[in-house]
């Protein structure tokens, strides 16, 4: 029973503190609420990055157009060669009139091409053999596996879709942003920390009779630290809520604008912060409670040794 009571005061003294001092509890969490928002600032744009470079990895392949009255039969031994290959992940043969539809598709905005198209006779495109594969690394090795003489004759022409270059820009945005998040991150921690520490000192003084009545009847340092400790912890928790908050809001707001850039597919924000925020949670509430707590020990630490 008295270890409820023990409970119940200390709860109730770290609600006290945290009521005498509101202004500057809450410009606690709004200190706390811009260090966790920069944490997920970071992992949203990382989520970015990883979707697009994943985005133009699947727009990489490679296009191989053969003259057009190359034989079916060599057609489709170039198929079933270039798919028995465990580097190649898909590979599509498109007939030569399924090729032109797809050409005139890709050329119905211009009208030119298409005149000229129509004054030829006949079909002037061949078959198409359009390969993926299973990593981009895998690449090299199908251009030197498309030099088997037993179709490359009929090959007219290649194109390799290679976005590569695009592919090493973004991650190396990928690499500063996160060296910069990193330092800003670690800004953030070092003033929640001053200022958590500041606050606590703040409510000890203006308690500092109440201490030290509670010291003089026997009170021992836990039973006076817990109080600051647990109003340092309740400060962490309502940041963490309210960045939550925050963070889903500017995700869901985000997402569909960036649509575009991903074909008209989600940019996968609001995806990345609902399915990882138990984790998220645990990970960051309990960071930031544990450097909350550790300097509101420390604030109060420093007082008892007086």
């Amino acid at each position: 029973m008295s270890l409820i009571v023990n409970i119940w005061r200390i709860v109730a003294s770290a609600w006290k503190n945290f009521a005498r001092n509101m202004w500057l509890a809450l410009t606690t969490v709004f200190v706390l609420v811009l260090a966790l928002l920069s944490v997920n600032v970071l992992l949203g744009v990382n989520t970015l990055l990883g979707n697009a470079v994943r985005e133009l990895e699947q727009r990489i392949d490679i296009s191989v157009y053969f003259k057009n009255d190359t034989p079916e039969q060599v057609l489709e031994q170039a198929r079933f060669f270039m798919n028995s290959l465990p580097q190649v992940n898909l590979v599509e043969l498109v007939p030569a009139d399924k090729a032109l539809e797809r050409f005139k598709e890709t050329h119905a905005d211009d009208p030119k091409i298409l005149s000229a198209l129509g004054e030829l006779d006949g079909n002037p495109l061949g078959a198409t053999l359009v390969i993926k594969a299973r990593s981009p690394s895998d690449y090299p090795f199908l251009l030197e596996a498309l030099k088997n003489p037993q179709f490359e004759f009929a090959v007219e022409s290649m194109n390799y879709d290679d976005h590569a270059e695009t592919i090493n820009r973004v991650r190396d945005i990928d690499r500063s942003i996160q060296l910069f998040g990193t330092g800003l991150i670690a800004v953030f921690a070092l003033f929640s920390i001053l200022i958590v520490f500041n606050t606590v000192r703040v409510a000890i003084y203006t308690q500092r009779e109440e201490i030290g009545i509670m010291r003089l009847v026997g009170a021992s340092n836990a039973y006076v630290r817990l109080p600051f400790v647990l109003e340092g912890v309740l400060l962490a928790l309502l940041a963490l809520l309210i960045s939550g908050v925050v963070v889903y809001m500017a995700a869901v707001y985000v997402d569909p604008r960036l649509s575009g850039l991903f074909d008209g597919g989600s940019a996968g924000l609001v995806n990345y912060f609902t399915t990882e925020w138990p984790r998220l949670a645990l990970i960051q509430g309990g960071g930031l409670a544990f450097l909350v707590a550790l300097s509101s020990w420390a604030a109060v630490g420093k007082y008892l040794r007086k």
